[in-house]
């Protein structure tokens, strides 16, 4: 598609405030659904439709869903994002009514924008080349690199802790039904984990993630009622968060908000510790950094900060149990859904040398606790 076209007067449609509510579908597995059957002739003749625009069209890599850049002739872009049918509506709603949210309690924030469609909507409703139906929504690009693909600057962590402090702060006021779904991603659903555990091929480690899982049942899950809650974005992870350059100082985005749940806001910090743990002779300076930062923004609380090294297993738990199911049922896709694998592994290795009471006391002087 060519790069002239409509396009309103001032490039993008404005951005929204407000909520979209739709009806829910019901719930299954995502991962194991085909994307929505969209090309880029398609996608245009959506945009244009629905939001006026036409520009230079590009598909991008999803998991689930078919999202496509467009840029306009005024050089802006924007992502045109084509939600799976098999997404419940309450949930797509509820990323929508997040995004909105941010944009009120923090219009600073660099999050992704929702803009009106032409009927003044936040989302609609649109069919695919195979018949279903499908919610479209067009959201702001966000420019940057991934973090997965940037080296760390010396004060890149503190900043990541504060970034996050700030969305988890921005959602604080946040409430929707959405956010009580399940999600197998959320730490406090752990338990269910355990029939996954059949699928690991290594005995030892199978072991290991059932020993985690006793404990979890035991002494975590029971105190999990007593920590704060809310809806969070629950997956601030390296390959989400959008930093200034390849050698990174600071964070200048946050993407993907489709693991979003009501969870206590430890789960969500363990989420993103989870990823920082290091190697060598400090391996909790990233995530020591990370906490400081958080804290600038928003206090921990002593409790919180006393089950983090537990939660953190959990997630490499969670990542792993996951990772060896879907690369069971789907061969062909091992080597990408088993990406995270080694460095979980590595983290659950380091937090048992390290032990839990030298990581609590580290992250409770990282949080002048």
């Amino acid at each position: 598609m060519s790069d002239a076209g409509l396009i309103p007067r001032n490039g993008l449609p404005p951005f929204l405030s407000g909520v979209l509510l739709e009806e829910a579908s019901p719930k299954t597995d995502l991962l194991a659904q085909d994307p929505p059957a969209f090309d880029c002739a398609l996608a245009a003749e959506t945009a244009l439709r629905c939001y006026g625009l036409s520009g230079a069209i590009k598909p991008l890599s999803a998991e689930k869903d078919a999202n496509f850049l467009i840029t306009l002739p005024t050089g802006e872009r924007a992502l045109l994002k084509i939600t799976n049918a098999a997404e419940a509506r309450t949930v797509t709603d509820m990323q929508t009514a997040a995004l909105m949210h941010l944009a009120a309690t923090d219009p600073t924030l660099p999050v992704q924008r929702i803009c009106a469609s032409l009927n003044g909507k936040a989302a609609e409703i649109v069919t695919a080349s195979d018949g279903q139906s499908h919610v479209v929504r067009l959201m702001s690009y966000l420019e940057g690199t991934t973090l997965s693909h940037a080296t760390p600057g010396p004060n890149l962590y503190p900043a990541l802790g504060n970034f996050h402090a700030r969305v988890t702060r921005g959602l604080r006021s946040f409430f929707h039904a959405g956010g009580n779904h399940f999600l197998q991603w959320d730490i406090k659903r752990a338990h269910h984990l355990r029939p996954l555990l059949t699928d690991m091929q290594d005995i030892n480690l199978r072991a290991q993630l059932e020993r985690t899982l006793d404990h979890f049942e035991a002494e975590i899950a029971p105190l999990l009622p007593r920590l704060r809650a809310q809806i969070v974005h629950n997956d601030f992870n390296p390959h989400n968060i959008l930093v200034d350059a390849p050698h990174a100082t600071y964070p200048v985005g946050l993407i993907d908000f489709g693991d979003m749940v009501h969870t206590p806001i430890a789960c969500d910090l363990a989420v993103a510790c989870s990823y920082q743990i290091g190697s060598g002779t400090d391996p909790l300076r990233a995530i020591c950094e990370m906490v400081a930062g958080y804290t600038n923004c928003l206090q921990l609380e002593p409790d919180e900060i006393a089950l983090l090294p537990s939660l953190i297993r959990l997630r490499h738990t969670t990542t792993l149990a996951i990772g060896a199911s879907r690369a069971r049922r789907y061969p062909a896709n091992a080597p990408y859904i088993l990406r995270n694998a080694d460095a979980a592994q590595r983290g659950l290795a380091t937090l048992d040398q390290i032990g839990d009471a030298t990581v609590i006391n580290a992250l409770k002087r990282a949080a002048a606790i």
